[in-house]
Parts: structure tokens; C-alpha cells; sequence
């Protein structure tokens, strides 16, 4: 057969079926929170599509393009268990930015997006709150900084891990799901390859 001609489709690229959400007009986004925490990068609407800034040396900077700040999370649909990456504005995300102050994490929050008014620039409002999502179950989240320099095709240099979870978040995830009953009460470290390697000793705890 010919090299042109395949029995199997291509493997599914690594963020197959993942899409970048921004709530449009009139509608609504309930998702519960996959990331740890938000992240987020200046843009600018620069021919028709969203660039990321890039620095003193940005084309859209030099052209006079305005720049927005806009927030990013990793989210699990509640209505079709999709994975999405959600979009918000500055200002919709200070509730969400003020949460993770308060908890630490945004990771298993419960999340209510809604674009008020029936203009596509009117507000977004965010509710966000907590929930009983079993942490040890839930995906782990997109790699937002790798998903995002891919959807703007800009090279990937970041250093972070990836969305593979550490020991600590883990552990963590465990604990605030079956959390002890008292003080006295032992903690139940999950079984994991990574927490069995720091058992034997032979690995850290980053």
C-alpha cells in the first residue's frame, strides 16, 4: 500500500477536542475547576486574532494595539463532563483570584460563568464556590501555558512540570477528600507511584 494511504487514523494530538472557552452572549459556563490556580497573560486583538504580548519586542505593542489582560482556567464541564479551558477578562476574574487567596487552591471549586446583557462586550459575571468533588478522581488539568502557546502558535519555552500532578497535590487531594475524623487519627497516604517511591526512601517530595 502506499505511504499516502493509512489503515489507522494519526495518533490525537495532545489537546485533541480541548477548546478554548470564552462565554458568549447570553450564555452560561458551570464547570468545576481542574487547575490549581489561574494563570494569565496580557493579549492583544491584532489582525483579526488574539496574540499574546510578548514583550518589548511584541509587533502589537509597536503597532499601538491596546493590550488586555485576560485570565485562563483548566475546567470540567458539569453538564457533558468535557475538558475546556475557560477565558476571562480582568475583571471576571478577581472573584476567582480572591478565592484562591482565601483557599489556597482553586482545584474542585465549583464555578458559574454568565455574560450579562445581550451585547458580546457586555460583563461576565463569576460565582465560584466550593464543592463535594472527589479530588482523587478528578482529571487533572490541561496544561494551560503549553495549550495556550499552541493555540497561538509561539514557541513553548516554559519550564513548568506539565499537568502530571506532584506528590504533594496528591497527597493533598486525598486528604481533603477523606480527611481524619480526629486529631489523633493517622493520615492515609494514597497509593501512587510517587508516594511509594518517597516511601522507600528513594525519591522527594517537590
Amino acid at each position: 500500500m502506499s505511504e499516502l494511504w493509512k489503515n489507522e487514523p494519526p495518533a490525537p494530538t495532545e489537546f485533541a477536542g480541548v477548546r478554548l472557552l470564552r462565554v458568549g452572549t447570553g450564555k452560561v459556563a458551570d464547570a468545576i475547576v481542574t487547575s490549581d490556580s489561574l494563570i494569565g497573560r496580557d493579549t492583544h486583538y491584532w489582525k483579526r486574532r488574539t496574540n499574546p504580548c510578548t514583550g518589548p519586542d511584541c509587533p502589537c505593542c509597536q503597532d499601538a494595539v491596546p493590550a488586555r489582560w485576560h485570565g485562563y482556567l483548566s475546567v470540567l464541564s458539569t453538564h457533558n463532563r468535557t475538558h475546556f479551558v475557560l477565558e476571562l477578562t480582568a475583571l471576571a476574574a478577581v472573584p476567582v483570584a480572591e478565592y484562591a487567596k482565601r483557599k489556597g487552591s482553586l482545584r474542585g471549586a465549583l464555578i458559574h460563568a454568565a455574560r450579562l446583557g445581550n451585547k458580546p462586550n457586555s460583563p461576565v459575571n463569576v460565582q465560584i464556590s466550593g464543592s463535594d468533588a472527589d479530588l482523587r478522581t478528578l482529571p487533572h488539568g490541561i496544561n494551560l501555558k503549553r495549550f495556550l502557546c499552541t493555540i497561538w502558535n509561539v514557541p513553548y519555552d516554559c519550564e513548568d512540570a506539565g499537568p502530571e500532578p506532584t506528590a504533594v497535590q496528591i497527597i493533598r487531594d486525598s486528604i481533603l477528600a477523606d480527611p481524619p475524623t480526629s486529631p489523633a487519627e493517622p493520615l492515609r497516604f494514597p497509593s501512587h507511584p510517587l508516594i511509594d517511591e518517597i516511601r522507600k526512601g528513594n525519591g522527594k517530595c517537590p
